[in-house]
């Protein structure tokens, strides 16, 4: 009996040191350095089929800088099985591929985060013109979403997510290879950060050698989702606004904006600090939508 008793001691002792190992995320970069990753992500929503979308995006460290390093950011290939009548499908193509084939070019600091986009407004300028062309093609695919959206509505919709910080948002959460970089995390540490739906999010980590696994969680009040519903409906549907602040309470108290999301990823590292894999799932139950997505990213070269 004493001695299982100081086994357990020992083993709680361990796993409390473990606990406290701490693990400084910050690539090796160098000129010339290149990564190319191939991401699968399949998206499930109740009552559709399953969409499955791949890409292949690389890294390629340009220049080193005073701060940091500048890297040049290209999506090559972009493919979705999605049927050509299924809206949701479709929809998501055009967001990815929104982008294809454009240089983004990133500014980071010294441990490889994003901090700025420098050519932003090219960037921008690029995406809407090519967002332009999908969405006419969409509208001319599946003429029934013009019984929902004007082409004009549909198109704001689409290229909100275009500012700098939207798009800087991406790269740091979820699946992106550049997510976690800069970060210093242990296991049972928690940091915030915004979701690309506006959510504050809670984020918990858990260390195990060069394996990260982070689960994620809405952290928000009544307040914060009330000024957040608030601010969508104002862009996307401003002429209901005013109607949706006088009932807001009683909308939220009722369940149907219900709005919320849950995320599991973990981060496979290599011994320069770059991803190896990532594997991540998105829960998401949004005004009675329920959608998950899973998504994989690999390492090709």
């Amino acid at each position: 009996m004493k001695k299982l008793f100081f086994l357990s001691i020992m083993l709680t002792a361990a796993l409390a040191a473990n606990a406290q190992k701490a693990l400084k995320i910050a690539p090796k970069m160098e000129k010339g350095t290149e990564k190319t990753y191939h991401q699968a992500a399949t998206t499930s929503i109740t009552g559709q089929a399953d969409v499955t979308t791949t890409s292949i995006t690389k890294y390629t460290v340009t220049e080193v800088t005073a701060d940091g390093y500048v890297i040049e950011v290209v999506t090559t290939e972009v493919k979705t099985d999605a049927a050509p009548d299924n809206l949701m499908g479709q929809v998501m193509a055009v967001a990815e591929e929104m982008t294809k084939d454009m240089v983004i070019k990133l500014a980071t600091d010294k441990d490889g985060k994003p901090v700025h986009i420098l050519n932003y407004q090219e960037t921008a300028a690029s995406a809407e013109k090519m967002a332009d062309q999908l969405i006419d093609k969409l509208f001319t695919d599946i003429p029934a979403l013009s019984q929902t959206f004007t082409k004009d509505a549909f198109k704001q919709q689409v290229i909100s997510n275009l500012t700098e910080e939207n798009m800087l948002k991406t790269m740091q959460q979820g699946s992106s290879v550049l997510t976690l970089n800069g970060k210093t995390v242990m296991t049972g540490s928690q940091d915030e950060y915004p979701n690309a739906l506006g959510m504050k999010m809670k984020r918990m980590f858990f260390v195990n050698g060069s394996n990260v696994t982070t689960n994620s969680s809405v952290n928000m009040t009544k307040e914060d989702m009330k000024a957040m519903i608030i601010s969508e409906v104002e862009k996307g549907s401003p002429e209901q606004a005013e109607a949706v602040k006088q009932n807001i309470d009683k909308l939220l108290d009722s369940g149907l904006l219900k709005m919320d999301m849950k995320e599991t990823a973990t981060y496979e590292y290599q011994a320069d600090g770059w991803i190896k894999a990532i594997k991540s799932e998105t829960t998401t139950d949004v005004v009675g939508q329920q959608s998950k997505v899973n998504v994989v990213v690999t390492l090709v070269n």
